[in-house]
């Protein structure tokens, strides 16, 4: 069935008991030479600003770390991963067995960009399918801005337990339905889903403090 972009507009809105957002903030910041989640943007650290960004969807936002005391004085549930150095994946899987919630919204922790407006729009449009994951213009594929159903664990639990670790091979393989969201469709542009991997690229990105 070929959905439009007009169909979103008549799907159910998600109660916000439904939605778990998972902030994944385990990457090791190498080109950077700092934690990115740390970094401060208009005095206040990043993670600070996703994790305010999301209260309007839901009152359950989780951190997936092994770094407890590094997110302490955030007063929110700082989730070990279970697979330990399996990356995102394996963040996401701890966070579904730690809360469990018919939506996941995940996050990496460095999108300084990101709006309100296309995560609901996301949530909305994972109506029927496993994941509704965005692409960028160029067909790129970001996973680690998406939302996820439940229903996807235990195909995740299996790729991790033979060690595969990236999340869009896991879902094609194991045949979950994902919905992948293009700019129009989703009403986002580019530079919403870009991440900070260096200096130049928080240079770049924030020309001033996100709202």
């Amino acid at each position: 069935m070929i959905f439009t972009a007009t169909v979103a507009y008549f799907l159910p809105m998600r109660r916000r008991d439904e939605v778990c957002a998972v902030i994944l903030a385990g990457g090791k910041s190498r080109r950077m030479g700092t934690n990115k989640a740390l970094l401060e943007i208009g005095g206040r650290p990043l993670i600070r600003i996703l994790a305010e960004r999301l209260r309007p969807l839901t009152n359950q936002i989780l951190i997936s770390s092994n770094d407890i005391s590094s997110y302490a004085f955030l007063d929110l549930p700082i989730v070990p991963d279970r697979f330990a150095g399996q990356g995102p994946l394996s963040g996401f899987h701890a966070a579904m067995l730690y809360r469990e919630c018919p939506l996941y919204v995940v996050l990496a922790c460095d999108l300084p960009n990101l709006t309100l407006p296309l995560l609901r729009r996301l949530i909305r449009l994972v109506e029927g399918f496993d994941a509704a994951i965005p692409r960028t213009s160029d067909g790129i594929a970001h996973p680690l801005c998406a939302v996820y159903r439940r229903s996807c664990l235990h195909a995740v639990e299996l790729a991790l337990a033979r060690r595969a670790n990236k999340v869009v091979e896991t879902f094609l393989e194991y045949g979950l339905l994902v919905r992948w969201v293009d700019p129009d469709e989703g009403n986002f542009k580019d530079t919403d889903l870009a991440n900070i991997n260096t200096p130049e690229d928080l240079r770049k990105l924030i020309g001033s403090p996100p709202a």
